[in-house]
């Protein structure tokens, strides 16, 4: 069996409840398969921002499969929107000349225009 390391094997999942927890979110995942890991940031829930999470597959054929029976589902009365981490490579923007910084722990404060600024001297920014 070729090896399918070139698949993408995690799901963003998003729209969810403020009750849902990272616990739940592998339980209802693992019904499909078995799950690597999932991250669910929930530090960074912005007051205005839904939560969500990201959660890893060992195999392309499971994360494909949960994300066509995820997707739209209700958990705790809200639709969970799920879509891939990263699309594959085939349909990839060009961003060969692109560097990506995370930038995390961010107090709420901060908007996306604070952290334009606070890069904006080291070069353009996308």
């Amino acid at each position: 069996r070729m090896m399918d390391d070139d698949q993408p094997k995690t799901l963003y999942v998003g729209n969810l409840s403020r009750e849902v927890t990272e616990a739940l979110i592998l339980q209802v995942f693992t019904q499909i398969g078995p799950c690597k890991s999932s991250c669910c940031p929930m530090e960074m829930h912005h007051r205005r921002n839904d939560p969500y999470c990201f959660v890893e597959f060992y195999e392309h054929m499971h994360a494909a499969a949960a994300l066509a029976a995820m997707n739209g589902r209700k958990i705790l009365g809200k639709d969970m929107k799920v879509n891939w981490a990263s699309m594959p490579s085939s349909q990839k923007k060009d961003t060969s000349n692109h560097f990506h910084v995370f930038v995390g722990d961010l107090s709420p404060e901060i908007s996306t225009d604070d952290v334009k600024a606070a890069f904006a001297p080291f070069g353009k920014i996308s």
